[in-house]
């Protein structure tokens, strides 16, 4: 095989919490995430040596500070790769917007290496890799709706749900996860554990509509961002419910009850400047199905 092209989905928290301050300067959380059918495209081709590395689509630097290019050398070092690759990444997914993009495009290029090498790499030993590369890696070479705690890097597969319609809006500005993160845990106090899921999960899966969604991190970021805050009431007024922001934001998106609903919801927010897509919920994650072939 010499080139392999690999669906990089993005995700939506449907619920977020915060728990405590770690001592490695990392945050425990507990979370539900699940893939959305709003996908970048990652291509890779085989190369005589090194790691060559093209973008297109958005704004993202195409050097060795990319997630996929990092996620090319850790795997290539550990299994000591000879043969280089080019890759290029085709970016649909806004950048930044607590969607997850580079984190699923550093899955994805974990998988489609070892597809387009033959490598004796299964999805768990990949999963350790993306542990070391980003908190959200390993969720993205999971099933694709999971609960996750610690870091990030504990990852539970839940029931899937069949293809379940939202809608995925982002209003252009940039939130630093870092200052977010900063806000939230200022409020933690001794422990206190404010919320969990662990109590709607029943024999492995959650029910829906995710009456139960919730994201922590809308506390510190709303009230300091209008824009996040009028899109999220467009999507509420159009007739989402829930709307959620998805990570730290900016990102927001809102369950809907079918097609027709998710199409015009997100022509109304296109129509107010944002960029907005009628997404799915991913029942099979097509990250995993490039490793199985």
């Amino acid at each position: 095989m010499q080139a392999v092209t690999v669906s990089s989905p993005a995700k939506v928290n449907l619920y977020l919490e915060v728990l405590a301050r770690r001592p490695d300067g990392y945050h425990d959380i507990e979370s539900v995430m699940q893939l959305v059918d709003l996908c970048d495209l990652v291509h890779l081709e085989r190369a005589p040596a090194g790691i060559r590395l093209t973008v297109a689509g958005r704004d993202v630097p195409a050097d060795p500070t990319n997630l996929a290019y990092r996620a090319a050398a850790l795997l290539g070092e550990r299994v000591g790769l000879r043969d280089g690759v080019r890759i290029h990444l085709e970016k649909r997914i806004p950048v930044g917007g607590g969607l997850g993009g580079g984190s699923g495009n550093a899955a994805a290029v974990l998988a489609g290496l070892t597809r387009l090498f033959d490598l004796e790499q299964p999805p768990e030993a990949l999963a350790g890799l993306g542990v070391e590369l980003g908190s959200d890696v390993a969720f993205f070479l999971s099933p694709g709706l999971a609960l996750v705690t610690g870091r990030g890097e504990r990852v539970r597969p839940l029931a899937a749900w069949s293809r379940r319609w939202l809608v995925v809006a982002n209003p252009g500005v940039s939130v630093s996860t870092a200052w977010a993160y900063r806000e939230v845990s200022s409020k933690l106090t001794g422990g206190e554990r404010r919320s969990s899921i662990q109590t709607f999960v029943t024999g492995g899966a959650l029910p829906w509509p995710p009456t139960w969604a919730f994201n922590r991190f809308e506390e510190a970021v709303l009230p300091r961002w209008p824009e996040i805050r009028r899109l999220k009431g467009l999507l509420e007024a159009g007739g989402a419910e829930p709307a959620l922001m998805t990570g730290s934001g900016a990102s927001v998106f809102g369950v809907v009850r079918d097609a027709a609903s998710a199409e015009g919801l997100a022509c109304r927010a296109r129509a107010s400047g944002v960029f907005a897509a009628a997404v799915t919920t991913l029942p099979i994650n097509p990250i995993l199905a490039t490793i199985a072939g």
